[in-house]
């Protein structure tokens, strides 16, 4: 994350330990430390939501495609139950001509 080396980390320890003095430099350390943990704990919960966002845009993807392929699917048998439907209706009409003109 930072680009910070061990010299510039001690620089910075003996900076805080003049300043700070040996009292108030352990209490610092704990709260850095604390501050750290808990964004450490925040990227994590973040890194998280988004792979999980991730996940669930890939499963919508995947569910409108499935969606689409049924869709078609469905449209391709309604229209082989209309021609089925409209052959018997053609064949009925033509049988039952010929007895019409037979008993004429």
């Amino acid at each position: 994350m930072f680009d910070v080396g061990f010299s510039e980390m001690l620089v910075c320890f003996i900076v805080a330990l003049v300043v700070l003095g040996p009292e108030k430099l352990p209490k610092l350390a704990r709260t850095i430390g604390r501050w750290t943990g808990q964004a450490k704990g925040y990227l994590r919960n973040l890194s998280a939501e988004l792979d999980r966002e991730s996940e669930l845009a890939e499963l919508r993807r995947q569910l409108d495609e499935a969606k689409r392929v049924v869709k078609g699917e469905a449209d391709s048998f309604s229209q082989t139950v209309r021609e089925t439907q409209q052959s018997v209706h053609d064949s009925v009409h033509t049988a039952d001509k010929p007895k019409d003109d037979k008993a004429a």
